[in-house]
């Protein structure tokens, strides 16, 4: 049975006082109803985030520095070798490049640059590039430098975190139940295996999933305690664009509604994690929408584009925010 508001406002209550709610209790925050109880939702969740963050809103901005040479075979990525897709395909980008555009990015406004590369764990050469790349930024940006680099070993987790790495992006995706209807290569252990190196090596996390690759509601709330355990510092919502040439390219779009109450339940579950509007919410939310969200439990966004698809022009994005009272 769905919740009252009284108990939303309850839920919120303990929530703010440094309580948590169970995973019975985020399925009925699931379940409110269309109109009133998602707007009572949306709005306790705002005030979850308030009590826990200031009004800046968190900003990161990313490059695909190796792409479409991966030899995994996630059901919903254009970077999978054995996928025929539209993807650009090169290797190791050249520092001087990434270097410049974190550069740019942080003219822009962005606030942290993540490195990202396609393929399962770079070898011993790309690795070595890419720690060069990032002491590099660490001296010439003021930029948080994250990192999205495929699987690590807690030495390679020690020497990013000594070059000057603070952050690192391993999503889970999914629930532990659903995740091998999407890949087949690699195990979810092996996820969370990487999130706990991270963890005990002393980087930050960033670590989240994606909405509507046919997963249920009870799959969202389980990825959702699954990360609770580790306590990312960032939650990346991304919102599946179906790619041309994948498995998932003819997935339905998921509801608006269901996506904006999934990103204040998450709220609920993680109230101290930056949470993050990323890829597809141009393609699956209104700017209305997006503002919702940004009022019901976000309270970041990617900006500037995506591994294989653009986004919205980065002083778009900020003028958004700063429309729902973010400092930017």
């Amino acid at each position: 049975m769905a919740l009252a508001l009284n108990d939303i406002q309850e839920l919120k209550n303990r929530v703010t006082g440094g309580g948590d709610i169970t995973y019975e209790e985020a399925i009925r925050l699931m379940e409110v109803d269309e109109i009133s109880g998602l707007d009572e939702l949306l709005k306790a969740a705002h005030e979850i985030t308030h009590a826990f963050h200031s009004t800046k809103a968190g900003l990161c901005s990313l490059i695909n520095a190796k792409s479409y040479l991966c030899g995994e075979d996630c059901g919903f990525c254009a970077q999978s070798v054995r996928f025929e897709t539209s993807a650009a395909r090169y290797e190791l980008l050249e520092p001087e490049v990434i270097v410049e555009a974190a550069k740019k990015a942080e003219l822009q406004g962005a606030q942290n640059f993540c490195i990202v590369t396609s393929g399962g764990a770079l070898t011993d050469d790309e690795f070595e590039r890419i720690l060069g790349v990032v002491k590099q930024l660490t001296h010439e940006t003021h930029l948080g430098i994250d990192g999205s680099l495929g699987f690590l070993t807690p030495r390679r987790v020690e020497r990013l975190k000594a070059a000057g790495l603070r952050r690192f992006n391993s999503n889970l995706q999914s629930s532990r139940e659903y995740y091998p209807q999407v890949v087949s290569t690699h195990s979810y252990d092996k996820r969370v295996e990487t999130l706990r190196h991270l963890r005990e090596g002393g980087l930050e996390l960033c670590s989240g999933g994606i909405l509507g690759m046919g997963e249920s509601r009870e799959d969202r709330i389980k990825m959702a305690f699954e990360l609770k355990q580790f306590h990312p510092e960032c939650l990346p919502i991304n919102i599946l664009n179906p790619r041309p040439g994948t498995p998932l390219e003819n997935a339905p779009s998921i509801p608006s509604s269901e996506i904006l109450r999934t990103v204040a339940v998450y709220r609920f579950i993680l109230p101290k994690s930056n949470i993050k509007l990323a890829g597809g919410r141009e393609l699956n939310l209104s700017t209305e929408e997006q503002e919702r969200a940004l009022q019901g439990g976000a309270n970041g966004l990617i900006v500037g584009g995506y591994l294989t698809t653009g986004g919205n022009p980065v002083a778009r994005d900020l003028e958004m925010l700063r429309r729902v009272g973010y400092n930017t």
